[in-house]
């Protein structure tokens, strides 16, 4: 009997090592082959050309995507509005009416409304709580005591009245009597006002007329445009 021969693993593994190179060499030739062919079969594309394919395919993908999205949106909807029916029939049974019919478009338009209607409530409030600020701090600021008076500044609450006490003052004797001190008086507070007035609505907006005039005649009993200080002073 012929003797047995043991295999030789170092050939072995050198012969299994050449068939894979060999089976590598042969993809890569085809894997060149295929891309030949396909740069053959597009020929002169430009560069833009692929660009504007590729941005179509884009175009197409997203499409797609909003359709699906519009379509899983519609049949959520469709469902919520099968569960509204279903509810509004168990209680039409109960009553003995017929179950009202709530299409998807009357189901959207109430969503929309309820939203509505909260942004409006909340901005609403939103204004009230800043408009209540405002008016409290400058209330604050125009009612507060004034805690530094001038003893050369004549008090008054009104025109008329600082009219009366610009009549008491006594002034220098060589100066010619003012006939109309009310006339001199009411035409420089009428000027005062008319000058501090839109400065005051400028920076203090949201007061009423009454607060504007109160914060005006306490800035005019201090104020050296007030015939009342200068006679005074005199």
């Amino acid at each position: 009997m012929p003797k047995k021969m043991g295999v030789n693993s170092k050939a072995e593994a050198a012969r299994e090592r050449r068939s894979a190179e060999e089976s590598d060499r042969r993809q890569r030739a085809e894997r060149a082959k295929e891309e030949e062919y396909w740069r053959e079969a597009e020929g002169s594309k430009s560069r833009a050309a692929r660009r504007r394919e590729e941005e179509a395919e884009k175009r197409a993908e997203a499409a797609a995507r909003k359709a699906e999205n519009r379509r899983l949106a519609e049949a959520e909807a469709a469902a919520v509005a099968s569960a509204v029916s279903k509810t509004d029939a168990r209680k039409a049974n109960r009553v003995g009416a017929p179950a009202p019919k709530v299409t998807e478009a009357e189901l959207v338009r109430r969503r929309e409304e309820e939203r509505l209607r909260l942004e409006r409530e909340a901005e609403a409030a939103k204004k009230r709580a800043a408009r209540t600020a405002e008016e409290e701090e400058y209330e604050r600021v125009v009612l507060v005591a004034n805690t530094n008076r001038d003893d050369s500044v004549i008090e008054a609450s009104g025109v008329d009245e600082a009219i009366v006490r610009l009549s008491l003052v006594d002034t220098d004797a060589a100066l010619p009597a003012d006939r109309h001190p009310e006339r001199r008086l009411k035409a420089s507070f009428k000027a005062f006002e008319e000058a501090e007035l839109p400065r005051l609505k400028e920076e203090k907006p949201g007061l009423t007329l009454k607060q504007y005039k109160d914060m005006i005649w306490k800035l005019w009993k201090k104020s050296p445009d007030n015939p009342l200080n200068k006679s005074t002073k005199n």
